[in-house]
């Protein structure tokens, strides 16, 4: 079996980034086993407050649905105020505060499902935990195998990276579904190239139906002709709403699409009543409500909805472009990640998790360019510097973590212009090893 050859600088890289990464799982893994070993607040090496918790939403929305189909009611995960602008007051899970639900119900059909292995909450928080840290691990090394096979480069060596700046470790710890999404996303993918169409629709289905902005991949795939993977993941989906129905019936259904429209403008989002929410916002529409913190006029939820839509035609454009336009097989992961960027990009409210897929990418072509020589990964390497360093809400002043989110953003949207130009370049010989 072949393998592709490793430079030294890159293995002692490599070690460099699982250092980092074991050191903050040290950390870490204490705090997911026992709530109660830890207590701090946002900050350059844990840039969400311990009290934050994801992962409740889930747990509360699945345990509140039977008797309050509107799980996304404030009262189920806030205390309710005469003043619907002041700050939220959540309600809380021992020491944690209980996040608002912002999901589809049929994201909810696999916290249903753990609860047969977790019959509590602390124990729900751990699985939920490992579960997480597994797919996004395996789709990043499975991704930079593919990577390596096709190009010869040394993607695997730089995996670490991927999840090693504190923001990324601080999403495990909220339990934020995101990084799974997009690693999930990825792995759908990978199942479609290697012909495992029905895995790769279900996978890519439920992400699907669960967050919606995935379903970009679909489009990706009807413009690519791939009708057996398109068609495995509409059925699918199709068949994982009919079961969340039979599961929680229409009402939480009929809820949502009540909601929609407020998550869509992003008045569904308790943290825009929070200016240090608002600086760490890296979408696009969040845009709007940044510049409200300068004092700009007329920065409000329905300036956020017409930004939000116009940039939607943008994330279509760019994804039928990709399909069309960029035709080589062997740098496909990059074609896949720079879609989910963009639509990533799009919701309402993108915290410290925000440049996830970005450092992701970063990665991949910090490997494609250092085989052309170490100077040549400079770029992608400076571009992972800066998505690395996350402040969290109250790390910063406002203001000053608006310009640092959306210097971010616009980082990403750079990535999205060197892997343009890595597609570009012509085809080199992989340098294979023993």
């Amino acid at each position: 079996m072949t393998s592709v050859a490793s430079p030294r600088a890159l293995r002692i890289t490599c070690a460099i980034g699982t250092i980092l990464v074991a050191v903050q799982l040290a950390w870490l893994v204490p705090f997911i086993l026992d709530v109660n070993r830890g207590t701090w607040g946002p900050g350059l090496t844990g840039p969400l407050p311990s009290a934050h918790s994801c992962v409740s939403a889930y747990w509360t929305a699945n345990e509140a649905i039977e008797q309050t189909p509107d799980v996304y009611a404030e009262s189920v995960a806030s205390i309710p105020q005469a003043d619907k602008t002041a700050i939220r007051v959540p309600r809380k899970l021992g020491p944690l505060n209980i996040d608002a639900y912002e999901y589809p119900p049929t994201f909810l059909l696999l916290p249903r499902l753990l609860t047969f292995v977790a019959h509590d909450f602390w124990a729900f928080r751990r699985v939920w935990f490992v579960l997480n840290f597994v797919v996004v691990i395996a789709a990043v090394i499975l991704v930079a195998r593919r990577l390596d096979r096709a190009n010869g480069t040394g993607a695997i060596w730089l995996t670490p990276f991927v999840i090693a700046a504190p923001a990324i470790i601080a999403t495990f710890q909220i339990g934020n579904a995101q990084l799974a999404v997009i690693a999930a996303s990825m792995l759908a993918m990978l199942l479609f190239e290697r012909r495992s169409k029905a895995a790769g629709g279900l996978l890519l289905a439920y992400v699907t139906v669960a967050k919606l902005y995935p379903g970009v991949l679909v489009l990706f795939l009807l413009l690519r002709r791939d009708w057996r993977a398109a068609w495995w993941t509409v059925g699918f989906g199709s068949a994982l709403v009919a079961i969340s129905m039979a599961a929680f019936g229409l009402a939480p259904f009929e809820a949502f699409l009540d909601h929609v429209p407020k998550l869509m403008s992003g008045e569904a989002f308790p943290a825009f009543r929070n200016p240090a929410a608002v600086g760490i916002n890296g979408s696009i529409p969040g845009i709007v409500f940044k510049l409200g913190l300068f004092g700009v006029p007329g920065m409000n939820f329905e300036a956020m909805r017409i930004v939000g839509w116009l940039y939607t035609l943008v994330v279509i454009a760019g994804t039928t472009w990709l399909a069309l336009r960029v035709r080589d097989d062997r740098l496909a992961p990059l074609v896949w990640l720079a879609i989910l960027i963009l639509a990533t990009l799009r919701s309402p409210f993108l915290p410290t998790y925000a440049p996830f897929p970005s450092m992701w990418l970063a990665t991949l072509l910090a490997a494609l360019a250092w085989r052309r020589g170490p100077r040549e990964a400079v770029p992608a390497i400076v571009c992972w510097c800066v998505l690395a360093i996350g402040f969290g809400p109250g790390g910063l002043p406002p203001r000053w973590s608006a310009v640092w989110s959306t210097l971010q953003t616009g980082v990403a949207f750079g990535l999205l212009v060197l892997a343009y130009r890595e597609n570009k370049r012509k085809p080199s010989r992989p340098t294979l090893g023993s």
